[in-house]
């Protein structure tokens, strides 16, 4: 369906659920408060949104606080701005937030009225819940832009936007699970976070930090996820390996010592995640060979050997 005729649809909508709302025995609004809502509905149905706002918002804290029509009314004018502002830049932009924001919150807030009413008309309702279904929508579609477009610090940000997509998705389905989704949002953003480490001049600890705080929430998250632990594992090895090359002819003594303890602590750190990744999957050679090289560096050839063994045994009956 069109814009302009989605617009059509709505206008139509809204003057059905009037004269519906109106001719109910348990509505109770006074007359100036459906006065106010009328005079919104003509002026968002002539796309005057900012006026139909002007007129309404006030009435919400007011005479109608309680009118599940005016709410949508609201709601649905700043979701109308909140796409007008897309169309012609971004729906990140600080405008285009504010608007699906005030959207959001205002749409949630006529369903709750409307469902708690248990009015004959399930119109404000399902309205509502169809203009909510798009705005999560939105949310999700920033969130994957954002990790595809991935630039420093943008972390909170995107995680943001899914938790406003999760409430959202709460709000249409408390049944609705999304966890699996924000397991591999983590495990995105943490692959991310380690690109820009690697590709940066310098060195940085903060980047280094959200990559094994993003693995770690993953974690959390999805006890059973194997790729977290073992990724974990290795950013966690890898940055001791980086530590230890840092030593050159200029490290002075005391630094040295530093530095070896540094890397004995991430190695160690190291070794839990990729024995709960192996103890997941024991025939997988990545596992196998990272314990050999783990328990190597932390000087324990005894269980070095064995692992090592293991994974020879592994990789003879795959010849086999």
């Amino acid at each position: 369906m069109g814009n302009h005729k989605m617009r059509n649809y709505i206008g139509t909508i809204l003057v059905l659920s009037l004269c519906v709302f109106a001719s109910t025995q348990s509505y109770s609004q006074n007359l100036h408060s459906d006065d106010i809502v009328d005079t919104a509905i003509d002026l968002a149905e002539q796309e005057l949104f900012d006026e139909a706002i002007k007129m309404i918002e006030p009435a919400l804290l007011k005479e109608a606080k309680d009118n599940a029509r005016a709410w949508y009314v609201a709601g649905y004018s700043h979701k109308e701005k909140f796409k007008r502002e897309v169309y012609v830049g971004s729906s990140t932009s600080g405008l285009a937030l504010s608007e699906r924001g005030k959207a959001v919150a205002q749409l949630i807030k006529a369903y709750e009225i409307d469902s708690k009413t248990k009015t004959t008309s399930p119109t404000i309702s399902s309205l509502s819940l169809d203009a909510l279904d798009y705005l999560s929508k939105t949310y999700m579609n920033d969130v994957v832009s954002g990790v595809r477009g991935f630039t420093r610090g943008m972390d909170e940000k995107i995680l943001e936007y899914f938790n406003e997509f999760v409430k959202i998705r709460m709000t249409i389905d408390k049944n609705e699970d999304w966890r699996s989704e924000e397991v591999e949002i983590e495990k995105n953003l943490a692959r991310a976070n380690r690109l820009l480490l690697e590709n940066t001049s310098t060195d940085s600890e903060e980047l280094f930090t959200r990559v094994i705080d993003h693995y770690t929430r993953a974690i959390e998250l999805d006890g059973d996820d194997y790729t977290s632990r073992y990724n974990l594992a290795i950013n966690l090895y890898n940055r001791g390996v980086a530590r230890l090359k840092s030593i050159d002819h200029t490290t002075a003594m005391f630094e040295l010592m530093e530095i070896q303890d540094a890397c004995v602590e991430l190695f160690e750190k190291a070794l839990n995640p990729m024995l709960a990744a192996h103890r997941m999957s024991p025939e997988r050679k990545e596992t196998l060979k990272g314990l050999v090289t783990i328990y190597k560096a932390l000087s324990n050839d005894d269980e070095s050997d064995k692992y090592k063994r293991a994974l020879e045994a592994v990789v003879k009956a795959d010849r086999e």
